[in-house]
């Protein structure tokens, strides 16, 4: 039974509709990612699943005794607790178990009456202190201790009172309560916005394992790859579910818009050829034949025509110039305030095209080689220098090139006051500014606005060496995905400062990783680094086990018996792949057959058929490639 389910709900703020007849839910164990563009109503989705919001039409269910937990912006902390004693605060039924098992443990210190008493309290006692260890109460504090850790938490941070932390500390203490808490299921709104990359994949790991259900609201598509097993997307007033993470999602998304494609185009090649036919029987000898037609069109339900998803910005960068071969020149290089130091002796060339990410804690020192780049700030020793006709464009999370007290249409008219204020509008289309949103004041503009404006001008000042700051902060996945176009085809060179390892998985060749104590220069995208790192641990572990463990066991001989079986196994799932192929051939044939396609029963029945069998196909597929692995590890080819 599901934990929530919306059935036929609709939303709407006024004329404006958020969704229509919506019918969804989540099961117990579903990972599931909630995807769509900023505006599109996932808040208002996580706030009909808290109830403190009511559809206007429908129904939300919920399992009795499920318990929900949120995580709020701005989460329910007592400023007079320390970290460690507000983590554990919300344990409330832990608290109450330990309760009764200390009071047990007095009552069995004070002398009864008769062995009969004394033995009822220690058989109490005894189920008491059962209850408290499969609850996980001798190890919870030091749970929280290691949540708190892998949030970016340190060991003296534990014991400072609430009321000192930053906001994003504070987020940070919420999300640690809410993981350590009682909750069946878990609403997680963008999670991870406040957390440096280390602190981002640990909280991947930890929800990857997690058994329990949670419904994530995202915009890092990395971390929905590595975290989810259900999309779903919120798109044209409607939710859509996909099994599988965000990549999977997209495969299965083009497929059902194929498909869509396929059918809307037969439906109305339909509905043309009987409409044709209706006008010229209508008045003739078979009129009854064509009324009969036009009540069946009538009727019948029409397939919408696939639309794409919302329109994102249209960026396109070009290149100012060739400049120089060696575009940035970093000597011996270092950054100290008072006794901390950033990184010291860091020389670094970068050529003409090269394309580089920078990646580390927050705090490091990644921002401050930016500015020391743009001659904003000197080095403490050693030198930094551009080359020559070296054009630079920057882009800084800050936003800070951005005049707040103008409308949008004038700060991108002041780059090239020679546009005619057409021009302006069309180029501010291209980032979804339209109609009267022209006329706002930047001020006024919500980040991801701020976000598009601010790349709309860097856009027109055709640099040849970009610089970009976290450049996907605030914008939607849409606009993240048209931003990764565009600097993927820019032709210049290439730095970028991102904890959007998506982001820079597409447009990098290499990466600045900032370590505590050096800088290093890997070659290769996010992903491989990271592939790399994950080998080199599990490679460390191994070697500590062998040093630990018991002496290493002998290799396992080849089981002919056993790999005579799983053949056998191997060969019914070819024949099972054989015949559901076949399947999926007629029921394709019975969407292209006409008697089919003109009862819309049954071309929803064959059209849910079709997608259901295509899953149970891939699923063959994957169980069969498994076995014939492990048919090859028992000795037989």
């Amino acid at each position: 039974m599901p934990y929530i389910s919306l059935h036929q709900v609709s939303k709407h703020y006024g004329a404006q509709v958020v969704f229509r007849d919506v019918s969804w839910g989540i099961d117990p164990g579903h990972h599931v990612g909630l995807i769509g563009a900023n505006g599109a109503g996932k808040t208002t989705i996580l706030k009909l699943v808290t109830s403190e919001l009511t559809p206007d039409s429908g129904d939300v269910s919920r399992m009795k005794g499920c318990r929900v937990g949120y995580l709020t912006q701005d989460p329910d902390l007592d400023a007079s607790c320390t970290v460690i004693e507000e983590a554990i605060r919300g344990l409330t039924e832990m608290h109450a178990l330990e309760q009764e098992l200390k009071s047990a443990e007095q009552a069995l210190e004070i002398p009864s009456d008769s062995d009969e008493e004394a033995e009822r309290l220690l058989a109490r006692y005894g189920r008491l202190q059962d209850s408290f260890e499969r609850a996980g109460g001798y190890t919870y504090h030091h749970r929280a201790e290691a949540i708190l850790h892998g949030l970016g938490f340190s060991e003296r941070d534990l014991y400072l009172p609430v009321g000192v932390l930053s906001g994003g500390q504070k987020t940070r203490l919420g999300l640690a309560k809410l993981l350590l808490g009682e909750s069946d299921l878990l609403l997680l709104d963008e999670p991870e916005s406040h957390l440096d990359m280390q602190a981002t994949e640990w909280l991947e790991r930890y929800l990857s394992d997690y058994s329990g259900a949670f419904l994530l609201v995202s915009h890092d598509r990395y971390f929905l790859d590595r975290t989810t097993n259900r999309i779903t997307e919120l798109e044209h007033h409607t939710l859509t579910d996909y099994p599988g993470n965000y990549s999977r999602h997209l495969v299965l998304k083009e497929e059902r818009l194929r498909l869509q494609a396929r059918q809307y185009e037969r439906q109305q090649t339909m509905i043309s050829n009987t409409e044709d036919f209706i006008r010229r029987n209508i008045a003739g000898q078979k009129t009854k034949q064509a009324q009969g037609r036009r009540n069946m069109l009538e009727r019948m339900d029409r397939i919408d025509r696939p639309r794409q998803a919302r329109r994102a910005a249209g960026l396109t960068f070009s290149e100012a110039g060739r400049g120089a071969d060696d575009v940035l020149l970093i000597d011996q290089a270092s950054k100290q305030y008072g006794e901390h130091l950033l990184f010291s002796d860091f020389s670094f060339k970068l050529m003409r095209g090269e394309r580089v990410g920078i990646i580390g804690p927050n705090g490091s020192g990644k921002t401050t080689l930016l500015r020391m780049i743009l001659g904003r700030e000197q080095p403490t020793t050693g030198s930094v220098r551009t080359g020559t006709s070296v054009k630079v464009g920057y882009y800084d999370q800050e936003r800070s090139g951005l005049g707040r007290d103008r409308s949008a249409l004038n700060e991108l008219w002041s780059v090239k006051p020679t546009m005619n204020e057409q021009t302006v509008r069309n180029i501010l289309g291209r980032f979804l500014f339209s109609g009267d949103d022209v006329q706002k004041l930047v001020a006024n503009l919500s980040g991801g606005e701020q976000g598009r404006l601010a790349l709309a001008k860097l856009m027109l000042e055709e640099p040849n060496l970009l610089i970009l700051d976290e450049p996907t902060n605030h914008l939607d996945i849409p606009s993240r995905h048209a931003l990764e176009e565009a600097v993927q085809e820019y032709p210049g060179t290439l730095l970028v400062v991102s904890h959007d390892r998506y982001f820079l998985d597409r447009t990098v060749d290499e990466l600045l990783i900032f370590e505590p104590d050096h800088i290093v220069r890997w070659v290769g995208n996010y992903s491989d680094y990271r592939s790399y790192q994950d080998q080199q641990e599990s490679d460390a572990q191994e070697v500590e086990n062998e040093h630990t463990s018991a002496p290493k066991k002998q290799q396992k001989k080849p089981n002919p018996i056993r790999a005579k079986i799983h053949q056998k196994v191997a060969n019914d799932l070819e024949d099972a792949i054989q015949k559901k192929e076949e399947s999926l051939a007629r029921l394709e044939e019975d969407l292209s057959n006409e008697e089919v396609f003109s009862d819309p029963a049954k071309i929803a029945e064959v059209g849910h058929a079709y997608s259901t069998a295509k899953v149970e196909l891939e699923t063959l597929y994957q169980e069969w490639e498994h076995l014939t692995q492990e048919i090859e590890q028992l000795g037989q080819s």
